[in-house]
């Protein structure tokens, strides 16, 4: 990660995505900050404190994709400056995700994930939650 929080789980994949797995796990960390650079990289997001996940303008290609392991609280995902569009199979739902903050909500299960791809304007969701409340948005 771009601002050194997390821990490296593994190093590169034989194929050109997801070309590294990070772990955000770090108790003391709650605002992570990513950027252009970390493009392509999947992160295991460990709910145990409230964490603020910040991302890059919009850039066309770049693209993220993030895993529940721990649901104790809500975090955040953030697109400043820009608006997801897009949704996620939630339970017995399909949760529309459009605005520019997705909460990974508490009430989720480890294992929910999304991938957000950006087209250089917008951010496009997808994803999968056990529950209807798995994920929100503002």
């Amino acid at each position: 990660m771009a601002d050194g929080n997390g821990t490296k789980l593994a190093g590169r994949a034989n194929y050109q995505s997801n070309e590294y797995v990070f772990a955000m796990d770090n108790a003391s960390a709650s605002t992570h900050n990513l950027e252009v650079g970390d493009s392509g990289k999947t992160y295991f997001v460990k709910n145990d404190v409230a964490r603020t996940i910040n991302l890059p303008a919009p850039a066309a290609g770049v693209c993220f994709k993030f895993i529940m392991t721990d649901t104790t609280t809500d975090s955040s995902l953030v697109a400043t400056g820009a608006l997801f569009k897009g949704g996620a199979e939630c339970g017995d739902a399909y949760l529309t995700l459009a605005g520019t903050t997705i909460v990974l909500e508490a009430e989720g299960s480890v294992g929910d994930w999304l991938e957000i791809v950006s087209d250089g304007t917008y951010w496009y969701v997808s994803g999968h939650g056990a529950h209807d409340a798995s994920f929100s948005v503002s």
